[in-house]
């Protein structure tokens, strides 16, 4: 029996909300892709562009927010799924969760993440209902932003996946210098949701609609080409010579002790007679203090690097004894520490942005670490300001794996005096999967934001040479062991987001999202009054 004919266009309506949830889920995961190491730049807008010309169709045929809200949503989830579906690989076989407990644990972090875009995509829709579409192209690019600042900062921070990484071979990287990953990310939207605005209007676009698309395009192009009129000085003459050690230790072997032993011994051989002023192990290297390596393996290594007349700086745990209402305690630091070749500790460096769950246990989430498996899962931080090494007229500044994605973190060392920065990575957590392209990515974005040269020392890769135009130099295969030589030339010049660091783009954002949402709410006025 067919039903009433009345529910006829309900049902129509239900298969298109479905259709068009389906859609903004499929082009955020192609938004996923778009970051290394598969997509491109141009991958990135097409998603963008097709995403907002969704929206902004939506919009027009009287969707209100909460339509907006859910089609961010659904975008991304398509895009973090994709994007950061190696968290389910460190949860499952290396902390040992149940593959549906992992599998759910990924889904809704990623939920998490999706908010972000889902309450930018609710207001720019609001504003669309509002004023004209100018109003939402300009609140959404201002929204949006705000968003993923937000996103590094909460909660300790998550700027993973962030939109300006996939620019970083694009136009739009000539942004970072001086508005940072996030400059990049808000002429992105600026542009894709203009183009956007336009094909929502498509066979026959309005004025308000052209006008719209063309003017906030034409406003990211201006802001792109008035940035490129700056680049950073020419390299000057290479002095500083760096060995940089890929161990590529099994994770599931890690912490065994006589795999951490022969880990050691493995690093020591690593160092031959090659003459260098500073040889990096990767993080967690030594799996125990340095007074706890065995003798024998501590003597060799320090013939070796008296040989080579250099120093070295060993990723590990750094133990220390505190005194607090006269009772003995300990704090131990995820660090690095600069060995000489008599065995004295000349200068470290301690982590100071720790990783939840896997550094430090949130407060109320003790059960879910319980869970895993995961060993030296509670650090101390490491203090904001911490002194840099002089080695061979270069000020180097060490930063420990995802601290890098902190660009404001680092412009504090930049300001410092860091004349070059160093790495010390162990991502042998996330296996063979996309994580590593995704982090060299993120490592090339800073040495354009801040103009300095990015050296990678690396577990299971990707161990690089970064020059400070973001352009990789050399660098060794993934998941094998290996030594890089690299000589760079450390730089001075002080960029603009070195100098004021996310303040710029944040003042810049607020201010494109209360100019959209101000000339919405009169729009609206307007239109009661008339």
């Amino acid at each position: 029996m067919l039903p009433p004919a009345t529910t006829t266009p309900e049902r129509g309506e239900r298969v298109r909300h479905a259709a068009r949830i389906t859609l903004a889920l499929t082009l955020g995961s192609v938004l996923g892709l778009s970051f290394a190491p598969w997509g491109h730049a141009l991958l990135q807008l097409a998603a963008l562009t097709g995403f907002f010309t969704l929206l902004w169709r939506t919009a027009r045929h009287g969707a209100g927010p909460r339509s907006g809200a859910l089609l961010g949503f659904a975008f991304g989830m398509g895009c973090f799924t994709v994007g950061i579906a190696w968290l389910y690989i460190s949860m499952h076989h290396y902390g040992g969760m149940a593959a549906p407990l992992a599998a759910a644990a990924l889904l809704l972090f990623c939920a998490y993440l999706a908010l972000f875009p889902a309450t930018a995509c609710s207001v720019s829709v609001a504003c669309w209902r509002a004023g004209r579409p100018w109003t939402a192209v300009v609140a959404s690019a201002g929204l949006w932003t705000l968003g993923e600042l937000l996103r590094g900062w909460l909660f300790t921070g998550f700027p993973w996946l962030s939109l300006g990484y996939a620019q970083v071979d694009g136009v739009f990287a000539a942004i970072a210098p001086w508005l940072g990953v996030h400059g990049v990310s808000l002429v992105t939207i600026l542009c894709a949701s203009g183009a956007g605005v336009i094909l929502a209007q498509l066979p026959r676009p309005d004025r308000a609609s052209l006008a719209a698309g063309l003017g906030c395009g034409a406003l990211g192009l201006g802001i792109t080409l008035a940035a490129s009129s700056w680049a950073p000085p020419e390299s000057g003459k290479a002095t500083l010579r760096v060995r940089l050690v890929q161990g590529n230790v099994p994770q599931e072997l890690k912490f065994d002790p006589q795999r951490a032993r022969t880990a050691m011994i493995d690093y020591t051989l690593a160092i031959d007679e090659s003459q260098t002023d500073l040889t990096v192990f990767p993080e967690t290297a030594w799996t125990v203090p340095w007074s706890q390596t065995p003798v024998e393996v501590a003597q060799s290594l320090l013939k070796r690097v008296e040989l080579t007349g250099g120093l070295i700086a060993i990723g590990k745990p750094i133990v220390e004894s505190a005194r607090a209402s006269g009772d003995r305690r300990w704090s131990i630091t995820n660090g690095i520490a600069v060995i000489d070749s008599l065995g004295h500790e000349i200068a470290r460096y301690d982590k100071r942005h720790l990783v939840p769950f896997g550094e430090f246990v949130p407060w109320g989430f003790r059960w879910f670490v319980d869970l895993m498996n995961i060993p030296l899962g509670e650090f101390a931080r490491g203090a904001a300001d911490q002194a840099l090494l002089s080695v061979n007229g270069e000020r180097v500044a060490f930063n420990i794996c995802y601290e890098d994605l902190f660009g404001h973190e680092l412009a504090d060392q930049v300001r410092q005096g860091a004349t070059v920065l160093i790495n010390a990575t162990n991502i042998g957590w996330f296996g063979r999967s996309h994580a590593l392209g995704q982090h060299l990515q993120i490592a090339r974005m800073r040495s354009i934001e801040l103009a300095r040269p990015m050296l990678r020392a690396t577990n299971t890769g990707v161990t690089a040479a970064i020059d400070h135009r973001g352009r990789v130099t050399a660098r060794l295969p993934d998941h094998e062991r290996g030594v890089l030589i690299a000589t760079v030339a450390g730089q001075t010049t002080l960029t603009a987001f070195a100098r004021f660091g996310q303040w710029p783009v944040a003042c810049l954002a607020a201010m494109l999202a209360a100019i959209g949402w101000l000339a919405g709410i009169r729009g609206r006025r307007q239109e009661r009054n008339r």
